[in-house]
């Protein structure tokens, strides 16, 4: 139960897609912030899909560690054509397949694993996230709006209740509302996954 809490509210914490954008911009500016927030989002998620491919957790810890201390390091060179998301899985199948070569395991790397891996986790993230608003959908408004502001736009409760003009107990509050009944949906309706 603690690991599907935590997943969801880091998901909630990331649902607009251009968030990723924000935060590989804001590293590229030379923020640490937001090199930490791509890699709270993505680690974990990464180093599965990566075990997938080579068969060896530590590896593939290894393996995606390295992908966002090179990421950091060559922030200045990195031209994203695709989305942040897209970059590091491909970034990911890559150094899977030079590891797999260079520990001559590479006999077991297949590319329509890969592509079927691929598949279906961005499938489940993204029932995932059609999930999550459904169930902010099914917030009362004021509840949903101030639930909204807190995680899509990250503003603190005091700045909350300032432009709602009501009390940062208040806030608190709606906001504990607001994951009580996320909760209880997102539990009711997981079961899809």
């Amino acid at each position: 139960m603690q690991e599907f809490l935590e997943i969801f509210l880091y998901l909630c914490h990331n649902m607009i897609n251009d968030t990723d954008k924000i935060y590989f911009v804001s590293m590229q500016q030379g923020n640490h912030e937001g090199l930490r927030l791509l890699f709270d989002r993505y680690y974990i998620s990464l180093c599965r899909y990566v075990n997938v491919l080579i068969e060896d957790e530590i590896a593939a810890e290894d393996i995606v560690q390295g992908i966002f201390i090179y990421i950091w390091e060559h922030k200045s060179d990195i031209v994203l054509t695709d989305s942040v998301h897209t970059y590091l899985y491909t970034a990911c199948r890559y150094k899977a397949q030079n590891y797999l070569r260079d520990t001559s395991k590479f006999t077991r790397f297949v590319p329509e694993q890969h592509d079927a891996v691929y598949e279906e986790m961005s499938i489940e993230i993204d029932d995932l996230h059609r999930l999550i608003e459904e169930a902010v959908m099914s917030l009362p408004e004021k509840c949903a709006k101030i639930f909204r502001m807190s995680r899509e736009y990250e503003l603190s409760y005091k700045e909350i209740a300032e432009r709602e003009g009501i009390a940062v107990k208040t806030v608190e509050v709606q906001i504990h509302t607001a994951l009580k009944r996320l909760k209880k949906y997102l539990t009711a309706h997981l079961k899809i996954f």
